[in-house]
């Protein structure tokens, strides 16, 4: 009996596959991010950089960069990718990449879903890989050295997270948030737009959202601008909101603690009317010329603060109409609402969005003063 079920086992042994396809760790080389820039004769240049190996036992020693950088170029991103096996005889793995920066004049002339396609067909590439778009060579933005991370990568994925989530100044987008929008029904994608500081070193920061349509980069808003937007979008967690005093320069900050936008949207005789109410709690950050010992003194900084709200988002509203882009993905409202209304304003070409009428009223409720002391803290009265 024993010896039968000695044989059973040996020959069951016959039919497992093993690993007849694996891959040693030295087969390949991990990236942790890449810019995407393009030359002047349309071929595109791939700046990858690599995490380093870490050094045998035996010859450890010395200090050294964590990474380092290959520049490939061909017609086609994937060509270009492939051809690192021909530079460092290692095949590139992406399951480890961080961050992808694409420049500004590729955002411009290239289709955005073309230039990512590879990371969205590839089963190696994480979908919340972060993405941005820079001001000038997207390549030198991977030569700055980091203030806190270890690599530049890991700097810029904290940075448009973090940056979104407690200024409202940027949008935290990845390769998930990107594949949605385009095949969204107006397709608006948002991507931070990130600079540098030439006579500076390691001087990155995120600059406002860059706006595409059509798949291509059509506008840039700024840091203040992107603060509107995102109350629009219901995506406003926390930040900043500055009031000017009359007839002086100083300004007065409150900070956004809780935010939601209540939205809703009425198609009267052809023409979208569409509504925006956000309903904001904040903190006294700083005070310059108010008062709140009162509570009709609160009540007409809240109104300060409401009107200043309601400016903001109507000024972005009115600037976006202009250039006719569709901003706040309007369409995608119509169409949730409204397919069939959708359908014919897509078939007619109608200028839904350039004809739009918008409302927006805010509610701004102050909770906290942030100290007992109910006055600009510097006087004395």
């Amino acid at each position: 009996m024993q010896k039968l079920i000695k044989y059973m086992v040996a020959s069951s042994l016959l039919f497992l596959s093993g690993c007849w396809d694996h891959a040693e760790l030295t087969e390949y080389v991990f990236v942790q991010s890449l810019a995407i820039d393009q030359k002047k004769d349309g071929r595109i240049k791939l700046t990858t950089q690599f995490y380093k190996p870490a050094p045998k036992i035996a010859s450890a020693g010395g200090g050294g960069e964590s990474y380092f950088e290959l520049e490939t170029e061909a017609k086609s991103v994937f060509d270009a990718i492939r051809d690192v096996t021909i530079h460092l005889g290692r095949k590139a793995n992406w399951g480890h990449v961080r961050f992808i920066v694409i420049s500004e004049k590729v955002a411009r002339k290239q289709y955005l879903g073309s230039v990512l396609d590879f990371f969205f067909r590839d089963h190696e590439p994480r979908l919340l890989t972060g993405v941005a778009v820079t001001e000038g060579s997207a390549a030198d933005y991977l030569k700055e050295k980091p203030h806190v991370e270890n690599t530049v990568s890991e700097q810029l994925n904290e940075v448009t997270k973090t940056g979104s989530k407690f200024s409202a100044k940027t949008y935290p987008a990845n390769l998930f948030t990107i594949g949605k929008q385009l095949h969204s029904e107006v397709d608006t994608v948002y991507v931070p737009y990130l600079k540098k500081e030439n006579a500076k070193e390691n001087s990155i920061f995120v600059d406002g959202l860059s706006l595409f349509q059509g798949g291509k980069l059509k506008t840039i808003i700024s840091n203040k601008e992107t603060k509107s937007l995102m109350l629009a979008l219901n995506d406003f967690q926390f930040g900043i909101i500055s009031i000017t005093c009359k007839g002086s320069k100083l300004q007065e900050s409150f900070e956004i603690t809780e935010s939601h936008t209540n939205s809703s949207l009425e198609i009267k005789k052809g023409v979208v009317h569409y509504s925006l109410q956000p309903k904001l709690q904040a903190s006294i950050g700083e005070l310059e010329c108010s008062k709140v010992e009162t509570k009709h003194q609160l009540e007409v900084l809240h109104k300060k603060l409401e009107k200043q709200v309601n400016h903001n988002l109507m000024a972005l509203l009115k600037q976006s109409q202009k250039k006719n882009i569709d901003i706040i993905g309007l369409g995608n409202h119509i169409y949730r609402s409204n397919p069939r209304e959708w359908q014919r304003m897509k078939k007619e070409k109608v200028p839904y969005y350039k004809d739009a009428v918008f409302h927006v009223k805010s509610e701004v409720n102050i909770l906290n003063t942030g100290t007992d002391i109910s006055k600009p803290f510097h006087k004395k009265y």
